[in-house]
């Protein structure tokens, strides 16, 4: 592996790091043998109960039909109850308007107490879910989730702001599960910010969609800022992902993980560096395989259709349309293939810049790249090629891959290649 690669690799990995350190899990205990009360109102209490009726089984869970017993039922999670093994149930929809929003489950180094049990929507809805910088971190609905299933949660018209592990619906994600859940609204913060999820370690995502903004710096994306070990299987995403590195339509990073069957539609992703319509860094055996982008994307360097850069794993029948404007290393499927393969993708993208500028990849210094095609308008300054815009090693099969859409440049441009070992 190049001096550059490892270097980019190690950055990621120790930006993954920073987010998950100090995740301690804490003991079962009596904590996860608690049970919830039938509602009462008692003058003095502190601690409300969280559902009118219900054990906690499967056949009788929890159930929550107002906002202060949603409220209750945090407080319950942060004071440590994990609810390990008890199913919660939404029997209402319940409108957060005007009430002070702390996230369920709290992940801070020495004191993480995440929610650890089976929440069901139901088909219920929760709105007007307003989470600020007055609460700690991480910031969204379930602040963290360890051995958690989440079902069917849907969240509208939110607005959430906070500083890192900030997401729509969790916070900090280990080992848990999301499953048909909808989120719309705003989500706003520093680092790993996504409009669903703000980071994971190790779970899976399948049939969610997020519609609306994402706004972050580092780590940014429409479904997940920073994704270690996790698995995305038929999500939708729709509107405008904005940062400033590491920035992806669904999601900012990727270690080790996978996404599939995904669609971006009218998705609009902006940043400066590593920035893609499905994932702004894709490395360490991740993977994206039948996705889609349909949007616009706007960046300075490393900036792809499908990936911003790529130093391993796999892409697999990938699909790009719309546009792609990147100053330097631009492509319909990546701005960069540093490592890793790509197989059967094809950019019908326009892509502009100004050097290394592709319809398949602006830049690339390793990997493979087969039986791809561009059917796109390329056009650039310096280092434009149909295929791929500068060329200094990796497996590149000429005959496999395709170029039937115009190229045009001022210097070094070709049909195919613009230039070779720069």
């Amino acid at each position: 592996m190049k001096k550059s690669n490892r270097i980019f690799t190690v950055a990621l990995y120790a930006f993954l790091a920073v987010l998950v350190a100090g995740f301690i899990l804490p003991s079962e205990g009596e904590a996860a043998t608690k049970r919830v009360r039938r509602a009462t109102v008692r003058r003095g209490s502190t601690t409300p109960q969280t559902s009118a009726r219900g054990v906690g089984t499967q056949k009788n869970p929890h159930v929550i039909r107002t906002a202060a017993q949603l409220s209750a039922f945090a407080a319950s999670v942060n004071g440590g109850n994990t609810y390990a093994g008890q199913y919660v149930k939404l029997g209402a929809d319940i409108d957060l308007r005007d009430v002070p929003w702390n996230p369920i489950g709290i992940y801070k180094d020495g004191n993480t107490r995440p929610f650890k049990g089976f929440f069901d929507g139901a088909g219920f809805s929760i709105l007007n879910m307003g989470a600020g910088n007055n609460v700690r971190p991480p910031t969204a609905l379930f602040g963290a989730l360890d051995g958690a299933t989440i079902d069917g949660v849907n969240l509208h018209y939110i607005e959430v702001l906070g500083d890192t592990n900030v997401g729509g619906l969790v916070g900090f994600l280990v080992r848990s599960e999301l499953k048909n859940c909808s989120v719309s609204g705003n989500v706003k913060g520093q680092s790993a910010v996504g409009g669903i999820v703000g980071s994971s370690l190790r779970g899976t995502m399948q049939n969610c969609n997020f519609s609306g903004n994402v706004v972050g710096k580092d780590g940014v994306g429409g479904l997940i800022g920073a994704a270690n070990q996790m698995r995305m299987r038929s999500c939708v995403v729709k509107g405008q992902v904005e940062g400033n590195s590491d920035v992806g339509g669904f999601a900012g990073g990727v270690l080790d993980g996978a996404i599939m069957d995904c669609f971006a539609d009218a998705v609009t992703v902006k940043g400066d560096r590593n920035v893609g319509g499905i994932v702004g860094s894709l490395i360490d055996n991740s993977s994206v395989n039948k996705s889609t982008f349909k949007g616009q994307i706007f960046g300075n360097s490393n900036v792809g259709g499908v990936a911003g850069r790529m130093a391993a794993g796999e892409l697999l029948s990938c699909t790009v349309n719309g546009s792609i404007n990147g100053r330097v290393r631009a492509g319909g499927i990546v701005g960069e293939l540093a490592d890793g393969k790509i197989t059967r993708s094809t950019s019908g993208a326009s892509v502009n810049g100004v050097a290394d500028i592709g319809g398949l990849a602006g830049r690339m210094s390793g990997g493979e790249l087969n039986h791809s095609a561009n059917n796109g308008m390329i056009s650039g300054g310096e280092a434009v090629g149909g295929l791929v815009g500068s060329y200094s090693r990796g497996n590149l099969n000429l005959e496999s891959n395709k170029n039937t859409g115009s190229v045009k440049g001022y210097h070094l441009t070709d049909r195919l290649v613009g230039v070779q070992a720069r």
